[in-house]
């Protein structure tokens, strides 16, 4: 009898606690054969409002890749560190569908990887350590790199103003292919691959 009434409280407790909006990032489908590619880009950043040295630019970009879903072992390269507009040299991994007419230039850069789709939003972030004052810097990322990584439904609400911090904001939102957590690898990507 006791263990009846404990259950049926926790029952209703939990019917009249308020549910949470919020999914957690991993429930966005089933696990999806994938690879790991390898690219090299160049990255210019021309911003007017904002200047960063060849550390910070390099320490936002990796913040950034790492966000969406890239490999640890990333290299981020500063060039032209001392103009006022600094370059950089990007080589990472990141998780896309799998092409069959892909031809890899070395053994390591087509290998295997369970992924799935999850949602990413890119915005001014305290935690994260960016802000409205990273706002052309955003704009040049979701140009010149988000089109290159597995992506769907991106939006992008982008106004910066330049020369002023203030009334600038930016949101990018969408859904990423990010590989699955090491300790799900081999059953999730033996799941996805049955038939």
């Amino acid at each position: 009898m006791r263990a009846t009434w404990v259950l049926g409280a926790g029952l209703l407790l939990s019917l009249s606690l308020p549910v949470q909006a919020t999914e957690p990032a991993a429930d966005m489908g089933g696990p999806l054969p994938a690879v790991w590619k390898e690219q090299h880009l160049g990255f210019s950043y021309a911003g007017r409002t904002s200047h960063y040295s060849c550390d910070g630019l390099r320490e936002k970009m990796r913040a950034m890749l790492l966000e969406m879903g890239a490999r640890r072992d990333l290299k981020v390269s500063g060039l032209g560190c001392s103009s006022t507009s600094p370059g950089l040299r990007l080589e990472f991994s990141s998780p896309v569908l799998p092409d069959s007419a892909a031809r890899p230039r070395r053994a390591r850069h087509l290998i295997a990887v369970a992924a799935r789709f999850e949602k990413f939003v890119l915005t001014s972030d305290a935690f994260r350590n960016f802000g409205i004052a990273d706002c052309e810097l955003v704009e040049d990322f979701s140009r010149q790199i988000l089109p290159k990584l597995a992506t769907r439904g991106v939006q992008a609400d982008i106004t910066c103003l330049p020369y002023q911090k203030r009334g600038s904001r930016y949101v990018v939102r969408g859904e990423i292919l990010r590989s699955l957590p090491r300790d799900q690898q081999s059953a999730a990507y033996l799941d996805a691959v049955a038939p």
